[in-house]
């Protein structure tokens, strides 16, 4: 009997086993997963800091109990991968207190990102990145009164909204000169710093020099901040630790793998955040850290373990995000993206509204297309609105993927109903402007 051993119990790895079983009914499928939760939405754990939700169960799509009864994959959590041997094809798993030796005749690697850690410790540093975690840090940061947030991209400003709905007075410092700065362009990334600094005590452009006395006192190059915590929001890396020694890792970090999910190294997989991709756009390695990307190659993945030939396209970095009432999203590359891979681009931005001028409860909306100069090609969307964004971020996604041009996507035929948009899209005349260099509804 085949024996398929996935590493990591994540979106990824869940993905993969199911589709492997589904494929081939007869392999033997074992998941190992460090902490006590698979098939997990690491994206919830804001909110529930907020205390939207209070069942930590709710961040599983499935619990293993599911999966060893209605796809007879064996799920063993709380097991810790400590060694992989890709020669001898074992690995060695910390179970009960013990060293454990398994042999495999495939392995997907799906181990995630880690957070980016300071150069500091101490018992009010807080990481907030797996949901096993989720419950312990809402308790203690709900007790604390004056918190920093160190870093101003997604996780930040998200855990930004949410302890400030807690009654926090929070202190958000970054080092970019405006918020979301990885995401937007610095046009559209204003529109969110102003929004976010009206409401919370932002400092900007600062860098972090220490954080000491257990989490309580943060130094920049700017300033000193005592408070009661600290949540560090800096970023993640690919989680490469078990396996960087034994096999190819690309550029971005993260393993190296083809279009079939394959690493360098026979029936060896690899799926998910610890996974490079090819961005569609600039053609070179990237790596897109989101849970949509993550499914789909673990589903590539399973798929080609199970014999059924399927390819992965690449990616294009699309990302969505909300602070209070505004949704933030993007997809495709940035006019700052393009100029690092040398692309001449051309770009325009509409600010419109989201219903007809007659239907109450009109909303606004702001849209920017990022087009190659040469081609009109479509390479780049973001949207800032507090209503009906992510349908658009959606039909951008495509439109990118696809290669649409400015002309293309003008003669997209799009709805219109009046509770719902205007006749003119905001998508629509963006891409006119684009198409025809004049402005104007």
């Amino acid at each position: 009997m085949e024996r398929l051993i996935i590493i990591g119990g994540g979106a990824a790895g869940m993905t993969a086993a199911s589709w492997a079983r589904r494929l081939k009914p007869n392999i033997d499928i074992t998941v190992f997963e460090s902490t006590k939760m698979v098939s997990h939405a690491p994206c919830g754990i804001p909110y529930f800091t907020e205390g939207l939700f209070d069942d930590e169960n709710l961040f599983m799509t499935y619990t293993p109990e599911y999966f060893a009864e209605k796809r007879k994959i064996n799920v063993k959590i709380n097991s810790k991968v400590e060694e992989v041997d890709l020669r001898s094809r074992t690995i060695t798993v910390r179970e009960n207190q013990e060293n454990k030796k398994y042999e495999f005749d495939y392995l997907l690697l799906s181990t995630g990102a880690k957070p980016k850690k300071l150069n500091a410790e101490g018992d009010r540093i807080f990481y907030v990145h797996h949901p096993a975690d989720a419950s312990y840090i809402r308790q203690k940061l709900w007790s604390f009164d004056r918190i920093a947030i160190i870093g101003g991209g997604i996780l930040g400003i998200e855990m930004a909204e949410a302890l400030r709905a807690r009654g926090k007075k929070l202190v958000l410092i970054h080092r970019g000169k405006y918020l979301l700065n990885k995401m937007l362009d610095e046009d559209m990334g204003k529109i969110i710093t102003d929004k976010v600094g009206s409401e919370i005590e932002l400092k900007l452009n600062e860098s972090l020099i220490s954080v000491t006395e257990r989490g309580r006192l943060i130094v920049t190059d700017k300033g000193k901040y005592e408070v009661d915590a600290t949540v560090v929001g800096i970023g993640v890396e690919p989680n490469v630790d078990l396996v960087k020694d034994q096999l190819k890792i690309g550029e971005t970090g993260a393993i190296w793998a083809d279009n079939h999910m394959r690493t360098s190294f026979e029936n060896v997989y690899a799926a998910g955040d610890s996974t490079e991709s090819i961005n569609i756009i600039t053609k070179k390695p990237d790596w897109v850290p989101f849970a949509p990307v993550a499914n789909k190659m673990g589903f590539v993945a399973g798929n080609n373990i199970g014999g059924k030939d399927v390819t992965f396209p690449g990616v294009i970095g699309t990302m969505i995000t909300k602070f209070e009432e505004y949704v933030i999203a993007k997809t495709g590359i940035t006019e700052n993206e393009a100029k690092r891979h040398n692309i001449k681009t051309v770009s325009a931005t509409v600010h419109h509204k989201t219903r007809a001028r007659y239907y109450p409860g009109s909303k606004d909306i702001i849209v920017k297309l990022i087009a190659e100069a040469n081609t009109m090609r479509i390479i780049g969307a973001q949207i800032i609105g507090e209503e009906e964004v992510l349908g658009r971020l959606n039909m951008m996604a495509a439109v990118i993927q696809k290669g649409f041009t400015a002309e293309e996507l003008f003669f997209v035929e799009t709805g219109y109903v009046p509770p719902v948009n205007r006749v003119w899209d905001a998508i629509t005349l963006a891409a006119r402007k684009l198409y025809t260099g004049i402005s104007g509804e």
